[in-house]
């Protein structure tokens, strides 16, 4: 996967995609965001490629036990990428809250091209 640039001619990348099993598709849903489903990694690496030649999503958000399921080579392939951003939700399920902290910290940092800090929360 390169990370070209978006072609100007057809406008910036805007849109969300999340890709997610059919079981969390409701909740993204009711909350407006467009949503694809997948069960495995073959589908989940179809839905995200077929994205990223649209050119349309900004954003490609991937639930974290189908983003787990995919070959490391091909994580490391949308990690890299530029436009869009193609990222792993948080695991609500597992992830401990410094495990969150960490996976957001690291989210901006790609999304925004620098590291943020954030404030202590104990004082």
């Amino acid at each position: 996967m390169s990370a070209a640039a978006p072609d100007p001619s057809r406008g910036w990348p805007h849109d969300l995609l999340v890709v997610v099993p059919p079981d969390s598709a409701p909740g993204f849903r009711l909350a407006g965001t467009r949503v694809a489903t997948a069960r495995d990694a073959a589908r989940t690496q179809a839905v995200v490629d077929v994205a990223l030649q649209q050119g349309t999503a900004g954003v490609v958000a991937v639930g974290a036990g189908l983003w787990r399921d995919l070959p490391a080579a091909v994580r490391r392939g949308y990690e890299d990428r530029i436009m869009p951003v193609v990222l792993s939700l948080p695991d609500e399920a597992q992830d401990t809250t410094a495990e969150r902290r960490a996976h957001l910290k690291d989210l901006l940092a790609r999304s925004v091209g620098y590291e943020i800090t954030f404030t202590n929360e104990e004082g």
